[in-house]
């Protein structure tokens, strides 16, 4: 099965993100060549530009705080047992020390790192980060495979620790709702959105291997979801006009 997601607030969709970039990140720094390295730094870049719209680090341990309150309120009535709240509490503590501890923003390394301002700079042009136009990358990129692992493992360390923190937050609002089946009628499904607790993400479950796809729009009240029968990618896709059977969850926590 295949699930698109929807976030549904744009706190959740830069965790989202956060969570994406570091996945390609730690695929790339695993490989041994040198474009791989390249890779790593192009998504370093995005990780830096990523924190600096907003100070990701705080808002990171405001969820963690307000998560733990909600499983808080939902032992009190009995929503979850003691033994869960418990293991919940410990898991989200944890996190947020490692994180509370990490000095300054999540992208102070990086801003006080020679090596990447000069990529930094030039990562506005095309192509601008290359051997030619930076000897220091291609110093770098000729070190032996080891060294510059280390060099990329320092330097993600702490969005390493913020996307680890993100996992556990990602974690409950996943996992914490359950799906259910809808249908789409002519390819077209439209529902309310709960406001107490008020959804935090959408999930549509379809299976593999189907030629169509969910386009999903949400507001603060209403979404929907239109199911596009894609049959190249050269042309664009057009709704599918029959009833289409996909698992749907509004995700909260």
């Amino acid at each position: 099965m295949t699930i698109y997601e929807q976030p549904l607030h744009e706190k959740t969709r830069v965790l989202l993100r956060l969570e994406q970039l570091v996945r390609r990140f730690n695929f790339h720094i695993r490989d041994e060549q040198r474009e791989s390295s390249e890779a790593s730094l192009l998504i370093l870049l995005e990780l830096y530009n990523l924190a600096a719209r907003l100070d990701l680090k705080s808002e990171i341990l405001k969820e963690i705080d307000r998560q733990a309150l909600v499983v808080k309120y939902r032992r009190e009535n009995g929503m979850i047992d003691t033994a869960t709240e418990d293991d919940i509490l410990a898991t989200l503590s944890s996190v947020n020390t490692k994180l509370y501890a990490l000095n300054g923003p999540l992208g102070q390394r990086l801003k006080t790192h020679s090596f990447f301002n000069i990529l930094r700079q030039r990562s506005n042009l095309p192509g601008g980060i290359n051997g030619f136009d930076i000897p220091m990358l291609q110093f770098w990129l000729n070190k032996p495979a080891s060294a510059r692992i280390k060099d990329l493992s320092y330097l993600v360390e702490p969005y390493r620790i913020a996307n680890e923190a993100v996992q556990v937050i990602l974690l409950l609002i996943r996992g914490c709702s359950r799906g259910e089946q809808t249908t789409a009628k002519n390819g077209f499904y439209q529902a309310t959105l709960s406001q107490k607790p008020a959804c935090q993400l959408l999930r549509v479950e379809i299976p593999d291997n189907v030629d169509y796809y969910p386009e999903i729009s949400a507001g603060k009240q209403r979404f929907s979801v239109r199911f596009v029968e894609i049959i190249s990618l050269e042309e664009r896709g057009k709704q599918i006009m029959e009833d289409i059977e996909f698992k749907l969850t509004l995700c909260s926590f």
